[in-house]
């Protein structure tokens, strides 16, 4: 090999290895040194003036050095024991994704923002939809997938999401795959936020229960508010799996009988898991058949 071929595979060496160092070192680093500066403001470092401001529960805005840096911030969202502990974006107006590619200083990035479209918090009988991304490095939303599993669920059954109003605690009851291509099947509109009338709602629930991988013991009313986590799932292209969640009542417990849930051997999943993976495709009555014939047990007056 002559002195010019040595030289153009090290260039190449050396470029590719760049790449790959940028990728999986340098753009990691500064997601993490972003996230770790917008928790020192959510936070506060220890035995300054706002230290722990968001456990204090004393009338104060813990996310308002944050929305002073960008005004976009709207929440924070904390899974415990996972690394879901993030500030929570609302996309522009003009542009609905671009918290895909930007962090929450607004800095581009390919691990982007968790964030939801439009801002304000559901009403009771409403849902709201939080996006990220599920990276591979275990980033993001990327814990949300582990939901497959019981073990998982059993040991992360709540989560916590503060906004402007205060900090509330959220009983997951159901984890989804559902599909966005048409060829794929049917897809379900997982993102549905408003309903017309209670049993519009409880129609809705009830869809969403019959494609939940687990049988979670958490009982839904039509006053409850809704909070769907949703993230890419891998299963096929442009797969997702989402998390639901209801808000804690006013005097009620958060824990839940984490014992009783079960993998659910009856899950209702999208016409190419069964081509896949094979099985059949299960039926079950409408939701006011159903309603009508008392074979729904969560639902709660």
């Amino acid at each position: 090999m002559n002195t010019a071929a040595i030289i153009l595979c090290a260039g190449v060496f050396l470029f590719c290895a760049g790449v790959l160092v940028y990728q999986f070192v340098i753009l990691p680093q500064k997601s993490d040194v972003a996230t770790d500066a917008a928790k020192t403001l959510y936070r506060g470092t220890p035995g300054s003036a706002v230290s722990g401001s968001s456990e204090a529960g004393d009338g104060t805005n813990p996310l308002e050095e944050l929305q002073k840096v960008n005004p976009d911030v709207e929440g924070w969202i904390t899974v415990p024991g996972t690394v879901i502990d993030y500030p929570v974006l609302h996309t522009p107006q003009n542009d609905q994704d671009y918290y895909l590619t930007h962090d929450w200083q607004k800095q581009s990035t390919k691990y982007g923002s968790i964030f939801t479209v439009g801002s304000g918090q559901a009403a009771p009988g409403e849902s709201r939809v939080l996006f990220g991304h599920s990276m591979r490095d275990g980033r993001m939303f990327a814990s949300l997938l582990k939901y497959g599993g019981l073990d998982f669920y059993r040991s992360h059954p709540t989560f916590t999401y503060q906004d402007k109003d205060g900090k509330t605690q959220w009983k997951i009851f159901a984890v989804i795959k559902v599909n966005t291509e048409p060829s794929q099947g049917q897809p379900f509109n997982y993102l549905r936020t408003d309903f017309s009338t209670d049993d519009d709602f409880f129609g809705f629930l009830y869809q969403v229960r019959l494609r939940s991988v687990l049988t979670i013991p958490v009982d839904l009313r039509a006053s409850d508010e809704i909070l769907a986590l949703s993230t890419c799932s891998y299963e096929f292209d442009e797969f997702r799996t989402a998390v639901f969640a209801r808000q804690v009542r006013p005097g009620e417990s958060a824990s839940v009988e984490t014992g009783a849930a079960s993998v659910n051997a009856k899950t209702l999943y999208p016409d190419c898991w069964y081509k896949k993976y094979g099985g059949q495709k299960p039926s079950f009555p409408s939701f006011a058949e159903a309603k009508e014939q008392g074979q729904i047990p969560w639902l709660t007056p």
